[in-house]
């Protein structure tokens, strides 16, 4: 097998020095493999993709990538290569067509003329070519994305998370295309991915850990054994701080949430589970009172949703899945902020910062600006922001979306610390793993609620193993687009 990719002694580093990115990286990956790099945030992993896609310049060391040098040869690399960056990077005012014929402008190309690589990819979200890429689902950017990518049929590509955010079966659907592009056209694909069944996927990994690469080999030689969280008991009957009952939005024609109904109680960690599109934002909004239903009701906290909705936001916490805290300010700076805005005592804000910097472990970052984090921290950050005023609920909107697998299980645990103190935990999450720590779980297909039970029960009600199988099933069920 020839090297397409080498790098020897690479590195890299940021703040004039002070922090190694990279610290001598060599690594081959051979033509036509499918590679895996795989680390914790703040490992180096986008460092490394964005070195080998020229968008940087190393150092120390070098790099080629087939066979030309990354700094000398950046021109030539570029005509060769497919980057598809973990944030989406397409024009989200251009239609699903016209970004696609952009960026095969931009190689001197034609969608037609590769038509045959991205097919498979592109006959899914043809029906919306017309759309702006900005109003599509999680999946559907993915997979344009991936189409552009793919669009002046490069001979590797690199992919830094590229199923972040996206429900399970387009996750599947996604990694399935890439598999298939790698054996039936031999494109050599490079892919960090913090999903374990996607890991395992690949012919051969690279573990970078601290910008050090500790391990390469087969994902099963080289993947750290999974650390197992035991689910938390359900809590007694303590009364329902969530009722929801026949529940409906309607924009015009379509129903977004069709007449769901559903209890929570108090101190449960209640998982709210579906695909991209089925309804789960929609009927969030309504229960945090920032849309009205256009039928049924709703109370929180014990507060209408739709009449009282001031009241309902001071009792909730909610975290969104695009993090929203501040980050030219320090976490502790945060902190005293959002307690001011909900209306706390200032003795009550100090102590109140000090009990949760403690309890994250985080007495070291209090001063530090929130931008100079890892993702990881960030978002234990912003779900220790959600809870601060010791809401009575918080809703936690793909808390974990991107972050390692050690930093969501320590995340997890706090989770459980929360409910255990006895506030309600109302959750969304794509990992599937997640989903067997909750008490209960609600799964929404075509904006209605087809199954809720513990994870036990329904995985004995489908027969299944996993959970991941549970959702799989039940989200093939989905009929509207």
């Amino acid at each position: 097998m020839s090297i397409i990719v080498s790098t020897e002694d690479l590195r890299k580093t940021y703040n004039k020095g002070s922090v190694k990115a990279l610290d001598g990286v060599t690594l081959n990956i051979g033509e036509g493999e499918f590679f895996g790099i795989i680390g914790p945030d703040g490992a180096g992993k986008t460092t490394l993709y964005r070195l080998l896609a020229t968008l940087l310049k190393p150092d120390g060391g070098r790099a080629t990538v087939n066979g030309m040098d990354i700094v000398d040869d950046y021109r030539r690399i570029r005509q060769d290569i497919g980057y598809m960056p973990g944030r989406f990077s397409l024009y989200k005012d251009l239609t699903v067509e016209e970004n696609l014929r952009f960026f095969a402008t931009t190689f001197g190309t034609t969608p037609e003329a590769n038509r045959h690589l991205i097919d498979d990819i592109y006959m899914q979200i043809e029906p919306f070519k017309d759309r702006k890429a900005g109003k599509l689902s999680g999946g559907m950017k993915q997979k344009l994305a991936l189409c552009c990518t793919l669009i002046h049929a490069p001979r590797i590509i690199f992919l830094d998370e590229p199923t972040t955010g996206i429900d399970v079966v387009s996750r599947k659907e996604l990694f399935g295309m890439l598999t298939k592009l790698n054996r039936q056209y031999g494109i050599t694909i490079i892919v960090s991915t913090p999903y374990r069944d996607e890991v395992m996927a690949c012919s051969r990994i690279a573990l970078l850990e601290n910008g050090r690469i500790t391990a390469t080999g087969h994902p099963g030689e080289v993947m750290p054994k999974e650390t197992e969280i035991i689910r938390s008991s359900m809590p007694h009957d303590n009364g329902f701080v969530i009722e929801a009952e026949g529940l409906t939005k309607q924009f015009g024609n379509f129903i977004a949430t069709d007449h769901i109904t559903f209890k929570v109680r108090r101190g449960e960690i209640f998982g709210f589970l579906g695909a991209n599109g089925a309804g789960k934002t929609t009927a969030m909004k309504m229960l945090c009172g920032l849309s009205r239903p256009s039928d049924g009701r709703a109370s929180v906290a014990g507060y209408d949703c739709a009449t009282q909705y001031e009241e309902v936001k001071k009792h909730i916490g909610y975290m969104s899945q695009n993090f929203a805290l501040y980050e030219d300010l320090t976490v502790y700076e945060n902190m005293t902020l959002y307690g001011g805005i909900y209306g706390m005592a200032k003795d009550d804000i100090r102590h109140r910062a000090d009990e949760l910097l403690d309890e994250l472990g985080a007495a070291a970052i209090r001063h530090t600006m929130v931008k100079a984090l890892p993702l990881g921290w960030k978002q234990k950050l912003a779900f220790a922001v959600s809870i601060f005023h010791n809401p009575d609920i918080v809703f936690l909107d793909e808390p974990t979306g991107g972050v390692d697998a050690d930093t969501r299980k320590q995340f997890w645990q706090m989770i459980y610390r929360t409910a255990a103190r006895g506030m309600t935990v109302f959750v969304t999450t794509h990992y599937m793993d997640e989903a067997e720590y909750c008490n209960r779980i609600s799964i929404m297909v075509d904006g209605k609620i087809e199954a809720l039970d513990t994870p036990d029960e329904l995985k004995r009600k489908y027969g299944v193993g996993t959970m991941y199988d549970v959702f799989l099933y039940l989200a093939r069920q989905a009929k509207r687009t």
